[in-house]
């Protein structure tokens, strides 16, 4: 079981350490591979997978992240949820509720330190699975609700500056989060993000963007940030050092009762 500790131990923390990560994450036996993980769940989940890949390629020309190639599919009861720091819930219309079992399994992902994207890839006017998230997110971390984020949140600095979402549409120029232990386990955007990111077997863009050209290059470098952040979600807003990070670390990724 890879848990954030070992990946931090690897030296994936900060860009700047990650050339030292493979040979570090060799000689402690884990994974140094940072990958996505994609929520089967709803409508919607599996209509974006290209765009996750293409979002991986981008980030490993980016960064020195060493990434997996490929996301995958994951169920709550998935026995390697708890391996993937980053899980992306993507929708485009109302879903079911969760089992009693996959929220309280989720509810312990996040808990434990991982982190859930959900991005709202519905059609314009249709906040079917707006209602969904509203309904769900609370059953998952029932202590902090749903809240805007600001400006000058670590997700929107965790690499490239930003001051504010991009995606495929402009649907909402904010993110919510759900804090927990100073971090956000859950950040929820309405722009269709991934929606910007998918190319065709010609390599041109699967999808139009609502903006002009810049706005993909934006969304692109949120997904980055996202990628960023969730492999060291107490980086904060300035520089700091990597042995207080690790002395902060108090929680593990894994599944125990």
């Amino acid at each position: 079981m890879v848990d954030r500790r070992s990946f931090l131990k690897a030296g994936l923390a900060l860009p700047a350490l990650t050339l030292l990560a493979g040979r570090r994450a060799s000689a402690l036996g884990v994974d140094a591979k940072v990958g996505v993980g994609i929520l089967r769940h709803g409508t919607g989940f599996d209509q974006r997978p290209r765009a996750v890949e293409q979002l991986l390629w981008e980030a490993t020309k980016r960064t020195s992240i060493d990434l997996h190639e490929k996301p995958v599919f994951l169920d709550p009861s998935d026995p390697d949820l708890f391996r993937w720091p980053l899980i992306a819930w993507i929708g485009t219309a109302a879903a079911e509720p969760f089992s009693d079992e996959a929220a309280r399994r989720l509810g312990r992902y996040l808990r434990s330190g991982g982190m859930l994207f959900i991005d709202d890839a519905s059609p314009p006017g249709d906040d079917g699975f707006d209602a969904t998230v509203r309904r769900e997110v609370p059953r998952l971390l029932p202590d902090a609700p749903l809240a805007k984020i600001g400006e000058d949140h670590t997700v929107f600095r965790s690499f490239y500056l930003l001051r504010a979402p991009a995606g495929r549409i402009n649907r909402q120029p904010w993110l919510e989060e759900v804090a927990f232990d100073d971090r956000s386990p859950v950040l929820y955007g309405r722009n269709d993000l991934f929606g910007a990111f998918g190319r065709d077997a010609l390599g041109g863009w699967n999808l139009p963007m609502s903006g002009d050209g810049r706005d993909r290059e934006m969304a692109f470098r949120l997904g980055v940030n996202l990628l960023m952040y969730a492999t060291c979600l107490d980086y904060k807003r300035d520089q700091v050092h990597v042995t207080a990070i690790l002395r902060r670390r108090r929680w593990r990724v894994e599944d125990t009762d």
